[in-house]
């Protein structure tokens, strides 16, 4: 059985926190730009036949949530290698 020690709690969130900021991400699209907080889409005028954009509100998270929570989780990781080491036994 795993003892639940710091560096397992670590660990555990490392994976939680990768696992949650890939999982943002692929849920709202997976854009490869920037975060977008709201959403353009094209509308026909019936009278003239032009089209013009139109912003809605909404969310795209953008590259930056997995490469964050990716370079979060790997900070913590390596704080759990920390936490792991025990002083030499005199």
């Amino acid at each position: 059985m795993i003892r639940p020690t710091l560096a397992n709690t670590l660990r555990g969130a490392a994976l939680a926190l990768l696992i949650g900021g890939f999982g943002a991400w692929l849920a709202t699209g997976a854009h490869l730009g920037f975060t977008q907080t709201s959403l353009v889409t094209m509308q026909r005028d019936e009278v003239t036949g032009i089209d013009y954009p139109q912003r809605r509100p909404g969310f795209v998270a953008g590259i930056e949530i997995p490469l964050g929570t990716a370079g979060a989780a790997i900070i913590l990781a390596l704080l759990s290698l920390a936490a792991d080491r025990r002083p030499p036994a005199a």
